[in-house]
Parts: C-alpha cells; structure tokens; sequence
C-alpha cells in the first residue's frame, strides 16, 4: 500500500466525507445534556493480518498473511478489545485498547533455513480528545487529535536446512500523533449508520499508521447499542532490526453500555 502524498490526500478526503475505530464509532448523542456522559464499549475485532516483520537484524524480514476467518487459529493467549468514552458537552475524552498474541507460519528470511513461525505480542491504545463540531438531528461530527501507542513483541523461530536452527526475539514501544474525525447519521427504526477515519506518523521517523471503519448500530434502550461493521489498520515502524510493516483488516461487532 502506498504511503505518499497521494494516500494522505485521499485520506484527507474520506475524513471529510466520513467524519471518523472500531468502537468509536458510537458517537454520544445528546451533546446538550448538561453533566458528564459515559459509555464502555467491549467488541472484538475478527482481524486478519498481512504483512512484514523482523526480528534479526542480518536477514531479510519474514512474510505473514493470515485472514480474518482463519484468526482463531492463530490466537496463542489473552486477547481483549475494549473502548471507551467521556463526554462533557462538546468536548470529550476517547480511548481504545487491544492486546492479542498471534501465532503463525511466515516466509523464512533466506535459503538457507527450511520454514519459519513468528509468534507476536501486539498492544496498542489510542487515546484522543474529541470536540463536536457539529451535531443535529440529522448529523453529528467529532474531530479528534491524540497518540496511538504501540508496544509489539516478535519471535521468529527458524527450522534448520543449510544452517542449523535459530530463534530471536525483538521488540519496541512507540508513539505515533493521529488526527481523525468521525461521523454518525442517525437511520429509521433505531438504526445508524458510524463512519471514523484518522491518520498518523506521517513519515516521521519512518512511521506511518491510518485506519477506517464504517458500519451500522442499533439502540436497543438509551444504555445499551450494538454495533457491526469492518475494520482496516494499517501500520509501518522500523528501528533497527525491529520491523512491523502490516495491515489488519476485518469485521467488527461490539456492544455499548451508557451511563
């Protein structure tokens, strides 16, 4: 996927169109309750995952590709996804977290080992603030500004063919500033539709992240939404031999509980 000039362009535009992950897309409504409005979204995001990553510094990086209906498969332990929300008028506080290990078959970095296996520790938290730009009843837009952090572990254990057997781990925590917006449109009979765009990195560094979600929700009480919808993150960081070049993508389903 490029990363130019003319990928941040369109993302520019999709902002704009869409407004602005995953959870977040469940925008509180009644901005004009005076008092704080809360609201905690668990979901679980079916992702696969496609991409690059590297563990030794002297090889060429390995080669992963799972879908989204095969990830369960390749969860090896805890896994949580959970969103949250503060509202105080039209100001507010977002924040969303993922943790999940994953273990997969990769490319092996070079003739001279018989077969690869990556096993990754992946956590990331974005945590925004948000300011509603505009809100009626046909319409609400939030723009937010804030840090996506990510700290990812890779272990790539290689089978021996010419060479004898090896194994290496690496790992590293970094800090990407993300800008988005995002968009709920209110539809007949309890439905809405969410948008939610941001980007971030913007080649600092050699960083580079943006995502995009869209979907639909239902209001079953003023304390409880369910949402569904699909999900694509994409995110490159490199330092030293440490390499996570990849872009998760799948459908998504969440409920909200408002307080």
């Amino acid at each position: 996927m490029s990363r130019t000039l003319t990928t941040t362009g369109t993302l520019v535009a999709l902002l704009a169109m869409l407004g602005v992950p995953n959870a977040w897309a469940q925008a509180l409504d009644d901005s004009n309750v005076p008092g704080w409005r809360f609201s905690v979204t668990p979901y679980f995001w079916m992702a696969g995952i496609k991409g690059d990553v590297g563990a030794y510094s002297n090889l060429p990086p390995s080669s992963i590709d799972v879908g989204f209906s095969d990830i369960f498969n390749h969860l090896d332990g805890p896994t949580a996804f959970v969103a949250g929300e503060a509202w105080n008028g039209r100001f507010g506080l977002l924040a969303d977290v993922q943790y999940l290990t994953i273990k997969a078959d990769a490319s092996t970095p070079g003739p001279l080992y018989g077969s690869a296996t990556l096993r990754q520790w992946n956590f990331n938290s974005t945590i925004a603030g948000a300011y509603r730009v505009y809100d009626s009843p046909a319409v609400s837009v939030d723009a937010l500004v804030g840090s996506r952090i990510f700290h990812v572990d890779n272990q790539i254990d290689l089978s021996g063919a010419i060479l004898p057997p090896r194994s290496s781990s690496i790992g590293d925590t970094w800090a990407t500033a993300v800008a988005g917006a995002r968009l709920t449109v209110p539809l007949p009979n309890g439905f809405f539709f969410n948008g939610y765009a941001d980007v971030g990195g913007f080649g600092i560094s050699s960083d580079w992240t943006w995502q995009i979600y869209g979907g639909i929700g239902y209001r079953f009480k003023s304390w409880l939404s369910a949402y569904a919808g699909y999900r694509y993150l994409d995110v490159r960081h490199r330092n030293g031999g440490f390499l996570y070049d990849v872009s998760q993508e799948g459908p998504l389903l969440s409920v909200r509980f408002s307080f």
